[in-house]
C-alpha cells in the first residue's frame, strides 16, 4: 500500500510532468471580475479565501514545477467571462460556482475553496419578518416577503450565479423590485449602494460584507440564512474547452488532491471565520472534499 508521502511525491512528479506538456502548447489565460484579484493573485499576501485559495494553488504549482510561466490575469465584467468560457480559446476563470446549466457550457476543476454561502442583508426596516422564517430564524420564502412588501428592492450582481436554487427563487421576482448591477468591481459598489440606502435588501456573502462594509454598516447591518439554499457554496476555476485548458485543469486538479491532505488548506479556510463556527465549518469542508474526491476518481 503507498505512504501518505509516496503519494505526495508522485501527485508532485504528476504535476511537473503534465505542466511541462502544457506550457508547450498555447498559455491559458485567467479571468476575473475582481478587482483585488488582479493585484493580489500570485502574491503572498493573505486576503481572503478565495483569494488564499488560488495563490495556494498557483504558487503550488510554481514551486513544485520549474518550467511553470504564469498565465496572465485579465479583468473581465460577468457578461464577458461569459462568452469567453463558451468560446474555442483557451481562457479560464477563477471563484466559479458550478450549477447544473455552467456545467453544460464549461469545464470545471476540482474544489479551489469553500464559502460561506449567501445571506440576506438589510440595514433595519420597519416591516414584520416573522411571518416568513422558520423555527431556525431561516428565511423559507423570498418571493412571499418581496409580495408582501412591494415598496422594497433586492440588489444582484448582474451574470453572477447564486447558485441553482437563489438562481431559480430570483428569477421569479417582479422585475420592479430586483436591481442588477452589472459592471466591474460589483462586489465593492453593490456594498456601496445598500449603505447609502438605495435598495432594501442585497443577496451576498458574508465574507464580502466584513471586506467591503464600513465599521457603522457592520454594527447594523442584520443578515438572514435562507432555507432550502446550502449553506455553502463551492468555488472552482472554470475553463472553456480546449485542449489547453483541459491540460491546465489536469495540472490544477493534481495540485489540488495533494493540497487537500495538508493543514495549510484548511488554515486558510478557518481564519477568515469567527471561533465559534470553525468546526462545524471544518466537517463540511472534509464532506465536500471527500465528495469531490470520490466524484473525481468515477469520472
Amino acid at each position: 500500500m503507498m505512504t501518505i508521502t509516496q503519494s505526495v511525491l508522485l501527485i508532485s512528479i504528476v504535476v511537473l510532468h503534465t505542466w511541462i506538456a502544457f506550457s508547450a502548447s498555447a498559455q491559458v489565460q485567467l479571468l476575473s471580475d475582481d478587482p483585488l484579484d488582479i493585484e493580489m493573485v500570485f502574491s503572498q499576501q493573505p486576503l481572503d479565501i478565495s483569494t488564499d485559495s488560488n495563490n495556494l494553488v498557483l504558487n503550488y504549482i510554481l514551486k513544485t514545477a520549474p518550467s511553470f510561466s504564469p498565465p496572465p490575469l485579465l479583468l473581465a465584467p460577468g457578461t464577458r467571462i461569459d462568452q469567453l468560457l463558451q468560446s474555442n480559446l483557451p481562457f479560464c476563470a477563477l471563484n466559479r460556482i458550478k450549477t447544473r446549466q455552467r456545467a453544460k457550457q464549461y469545464l470545471f476543476s476540482l474544489p479551489v475553496h469553500l464559502y460561506p454561502s449567501h445571506r440576506l442583508y438589510f440595514l433595519p426596516l420597519n416591516i414584520k419578518l416573522a411571518p416568513f422564517l422558520n423555527e431556525q430564524g431561516q428565511l423559507t420564502d423570498l418571493i412571499a416577503l418581496l409580495q408582501a412588501h412591494p415598496r422594497t428592492t433586492l440588489l444582484t450582481e448582474a451574470q453572477r450565479s447564486y447558485g441553482d436554487y437563489l438562481d431559480a427563487q430570483l428569477a421569479r421576482v417582479d422585475k420592479i423590485q430586483l436591481i442588477r448591477r452589472p459592471g466591474g468591481d460589483s462586489y465593492k459598489a453593490t456594498i456601496t449602494m445598500f449603505e447609502r440606502g438605495r435598495v432594501s435588501f442585497i443577496l451576498t456573502y458574508p465574507t464580502t460584507i466584513q471586506r467591503y462594509a464600513s465599521k457603522l454598516t457592520l454594527s447594523q447591518v442584520h443578515s438572514i440564512e435562507i432555507a432550502n439554499n446550502p449553506p455553502f457554496i463551492l468555488g472552482h476555476i472554470a475553463c472553456s474547452d480546449t485542449p489547453e485548458t483541459r491540460q491546465f485543469l489536469k495540472v490544477v486538479n493534481a495540485a489540488l488532491l495533494h493540497l487537500y491532505q495538508t493543514a495549510r488548506f484548511y488554515e486558510l479556510h478557518l481564519r477568515y471565520l469567527p471561533e465559534s463556527e470553525r468546526d462545524y465549518f471544518k466537517l463540511q469542508l472534509e464532506q465536500q472534499i471527500t465528495k469531490a474526491q470520490l466524484n473525481n476518481q468515477e469520472r
